[in-house]
């Protein structure tokens, strides 16, 4: 551990059952950071993510797309711990828009759009309240471009982005001690990607937590993982979009 514990910095990475959530876990734990961790899994956290990590941590159930209860449960974690210095917001899931129903679109909508207002709010109001903090939230590559078959989750990831993005501009104008991260990842091999066929320049969820580890750390404004996905993401920048639509 690199620090010892009542000098530890403290860590709630919410959404840490699976994929770059519980890898992230373990990294910030080899890190010394004390963790509190939540999912609506706390069987897999208790019994498999919990065992692997070697500072103290903490869970709690949380279900974001139940925004009251979240927040609760939220401030009921922290007080366990003693304090937090980051969050990390994960929570979110995918799917396929090309034969999604509305009811299905809603709720990977109340997850990933309002579930993460909530929590990005939550925490900001308690860094701005205290002082300091920093705020990591998992956006996407796919928040930069339209795509038939993903509609509603490349909106999502792109409402994520962009409110990270105008978060800090805020932060900035205020004169805060408060950091925000927006990590962008490509492809990354986790239970919700492991059927894709069709990906590429893919990453384990481990090598993924590496970086952004190493990105928070750093206190990086975006965090591209891997980092070759940053070149992806100035050419769409760049990219008309007839071209772009050509593509698809």
């Amino acid at each position: 551990m690199e620090k010892k514990n009542n000098q530890a910095k403290k860590a709630v990475i919410i959404g840490a059952s699976s994929g770059i959530g519980a890898a992230l876990a373990i990294e910030l734990s080899k890190k010394g950071y004390i963790l509190g961790l939540t999912a609506r899994r706390m069987g897999v956290m208790e019994k498999e993510i919990q065992p692997e990590l070697v500072s103290p941590s903490y869970l709690s159930y949380m279900d974001v797309s139940d925004i009251e209860s979240s927040i609760s449960a939220l401030h009921d974690l922290i007080k366990k711990m003693g304090g937090i210095d980051l969050m990390v917001i994960n929570a979110g899931v995918s799917g396929s828009s090309s034969n999604m129903e509305r009811e299905a679109a809603e709720q990977l909508i109340r997850i990933n759009v309002l579930g993460f207002a909530a929590m990005l709010h939550e925490a900001y109001r308690i860094f701005q309240k205290q002082g300091h903090g920093h705020i990591a939230g998992i956006s996407s590559i796919a928040s930069l471009l339209p795509h038939p078959n993903g509609s509603a989750y490349n909106a999502s990831k792109a409402f994520v982005s962009n409110y990270l993005d105008s978060m800090r501009l805020r932060i900035k104008r205020r004169g805060e001690n408060v950091t925000i991260t927006d990590v962008m990842p490509g492809y990354i091999l986790t239970p919700m990607t492991e059927e894709n066929k069709r990906m590429f320049w893919v990453a384990s969820a481990e090598k993924a937590a590496r970086q952004i580890a190493r990105d928070i750390i750093k206190k990086k404004p975006i965090s591209y993982v891997s980092r070759r996905w940053r070149l992806i993401a100035y050419l769409l920048s760049l990219m008309p979009r007839p071209l772009l639509y050509r593509i698809f």
